[in-house]
């Protein structure tokens, strides 16, 4: 780490600073599969350990260009020297800090800000200031002698990788010193009042001190280090709220679990237990969510930080090690894709919205190759956990391996060809298909491929009756020939897939799925909903009777409750013929603009009917019109 200050000849972008860590072939080859692997993992920290130094280097410089964005903290200068002598004294501790996600976020955050690129209630020399932080953090660490002014929030000194001193000031935004002598090291305010120790073990809390706390998983050999980080400042996500303080009852909790999803991994799913232990650095924890339904996060700029929800304490402990250790390998995918994506990138500018089966909204092409890398690997996951449970836990394990193999090769088959991929992205999605269909041949009871099969499409109609929107010459058309009672216009089935428009009340479409696997693994519960017993959020009983095999019943119902979109997507599986069925969104249009025209709504199932017939006359006449939901796939917004 140079101790200059002279401004960078070169921007952020074009002085890359992955350059001098390109992937070997084999690194590569071992990223590009549904797997993990602590080679390419490590190959990945090399890099993203350049990319921070040199982010660091270009926010010192823009400070130095700009002194007065530092307030009345020192210059740049004098924090960035102290951060060098450090890393001298102690380069292993200094490397983990800036390693720290929390750094990468504020850094990356900080350069926005100089930049005018993002705006923000924080005085910019408070954010600014963490570089003032980030060397003080080091210094202590390093056991160096030294003082430095910070900025303090509300009285509060957060030093990363360390912990939160809260001093008496409680001025919004003010300035603390941190010192150091002799290895013990203090908070003190500006003024000279009272001041903080920083404990010997930062990682403990004392008078005045939150300590960052840490967990040493081990398991036959192979230990995951992990900060607990309920006191990060900069959010995972941009705009969500910071973490709660975990009391000692939540704090035993997510060891017990942690543990639990550990030794699981370690046993059983060695591969990728090996790579989380090398590049999964941090964990910022949630509340707990609902049941099947973690809540999980990651972000670019925090490389080896996972956001995720605390396990249900109510569910058995296997189902939760389960749980949480396959929520673990999903979000540390996403890791190792956006360290990837720091090194090369893997599409272009590009338009399109596509359905990803992952997701409630629409997504852009990166983010489908982000769902897809990620979702490949809890595939896999899944295929594993098949070899290895027993009984219902076997009967899910099936039911998931079904559904997402199935699910990303439809996703990956759909944008493999698509025209923005680089040519890095075509080989990353080629690699990742092979591995899938290689799973072709693996057997699974055929029931459990039909509930696969169903909660896919369930899935996909509840999604598109929500964000597509149909051509309105063709509703406006199939409209017409219902009121006047002529055969639907052969327009209904060329109509070309229409717009893909986000719709934010289309949530938890998963429903299928949710109950799918409420049904396997509690069925007492299951059968409890059924019979007006408490049910899952935004679960209605028309879901809970197609669940469970009552089809009649369950048309009968999501007629009742078409104000619902993802009803009209329930009622062209249920009712719909060719086309009707992959185009729940022509039918809920046509219906309404019906309306709208002769004042009652059609019956869904006679519109249903009839609507299929466009598809019927098309066959034909020969034309063969393409599959429409695979053209929406890739309509713009």
């Amino acid at each position: 780490m140079g101790t200059s200050c002279e401004a960078a000849e070169e921007s952020e972008s074009s002085a890359h600073p992955l350059r001098p860590h390109r992937l070997d072939d084999v690194s590569f080859g071992m990223l590009c599969s549904a797997g993990e692997a602590r080679r390419a993992t490590r190959t990945l920290l090399d890099a993203e350990y350049s990319r921070r130094l040199l982010l660091l280097r270009v926010l010192v410089d823009e400070v130095c260009a700009h002194p007065e964005s530092v307030g009345d903290l020192a210059p740049a200068r004098e924090a960035w020297d102290l951060l060098a002598r450090a890393q001298r004294q102690r380069p292993e501790a200094v490397h983990r800090l800036l390693m720290d996600p929390q750094t990468g976020l504020w850094a990356a955050h900080a350069l926005r800000r100089l930049r005018g690129a993002q705006d923000a209630e924080t005085p910019l020399w408070s954010d600014v200031g963490q570089l003032h932080a980030l060397a003080a953090a080091g210094a202590v660490l390093a056991g160096l002698d030294f003082r430095i002014l910070v900025p303090a929030r509300e009285g509060a000194v957060l030093l990363p990788c360390l912990g939160r001193a809260q001093l008496d000031a409680r001025e919004p935004w003010s300035v603390a010193e941190v010192g150091g002598h002799g290895g013990a090291a203090s908070v003190l305010t500006q003024g000279g009042g009272p001041g903080i120790q920083v404990p010997t073990d930062a990682t403990q809390d004392g008078p005045g001190w939150t300590g960052m706390r840490r967990l040493f998983l081990s398991h036959r050999g192979l230990t995951l280090t992990l900060s607990v980080d309920d006191l990060a400042r900069y959010p995972v996500i941009a705009g969500t709220a910071g973490p709660d303080r975990l009391d000692e009852t939540a704090q035993r909790h997510w060891r017990r679990s942690l543990d639990g999803a550990w030794r699981l991994l370690v046993e059983e799913h060695r591969d990728s237990a090996e790579a989380l232990a090398a590049g999964l650095f941090s964990l910022v924890p949630l509340p707990p969510a609902e049941r099947f339904r973690p809540r999980s996060a990651s972000a670019s700029e925090a490389f080896g930080c996972v956001m995720i929800s605390a396990p249900d304490a109510q569910v058995p402990d296997h189902e939760a090690a389960v749980e949480l250790a396959v929520t673990l390998v999903h979000e540390f995918r996403h890791t190792l894709l956006n360290g990837l994506m720091h090194l090369v990138p893997l599409t272009e500018d590009c338009p399109d919205l596509f359905h990803a089966p992952w997701r409630d909204d629409p997504r852009p092409l990166s983010g489908v190759l982000h769902g897809a890398f990620a979702f490949s690997g809890v595939a896999r996951f899944w295929r594993e956990r098949c070899a290895h449970e027993n009984g219902s836990a076997r009967e899910r394990a099936r039911f998931e391996f079904a559904l997402w193999r199935r699910e990303a090769r439809a996703t990956l088959e759909i944008v493999h060809t698509h025209p923005a991929l680089t040519a890095t992205g075509r080989r990353l999605v080629r690699a990742l298909l092979a591995d899938i269909r290689s799973w072709d041949a693996e057997p699974v009871p055929e029931t459990t491929l039909r509930l696969a099969e169903r909660a896919a499409a369930h899935q996909r109609a509840a999604w598109r009756a929500h964000h597509v929107v149909p051509a309105e010459p063709a509703v406006w058309a199939a409209a017409d020939s219902w009121l006047r009672g002529t055969r639907p216009p052969l327009a209904v089935s060329e109509e070309t897939g229409g717009n893909v428009v986000t719709d934010p009340a289309g949530c938890r479409l998963d429903a299928f799925a949710h109950l799918v696997r409420l049904r396997i693994t509690d069925p007492q519960a299951f059968a409890g909903a059924l019979n007006g017993g408490p049910r899952p959020k935004d679960v209605t009983q028309a879901d809970l009777a197609y669940v469970a095999g009552e089809q009649a019943e369950a048309a009968a119902l999501y007629a009742e409750e078409t104000a619902r979109p993802a009803a009209w997507g329930a009622l062209g599986l249920l009712h719909g013929r060719r086309g009707v069925a992959e185009r729940p969104e022509l039918l809920r249009a046509v219906s309404a603009e019906i309306a709208r025209g002769g004042g009652r709504t059609p019956p869904p199932a006679e519109l249903a009917d009839w609507l299929a017939r466009a598809w019927d006359d098309d066959a034909q006449s020969g034309s063969g019109s393409m599959s429409q939901s695979a053209r929406c796939s890739q309509s713009t917004a």
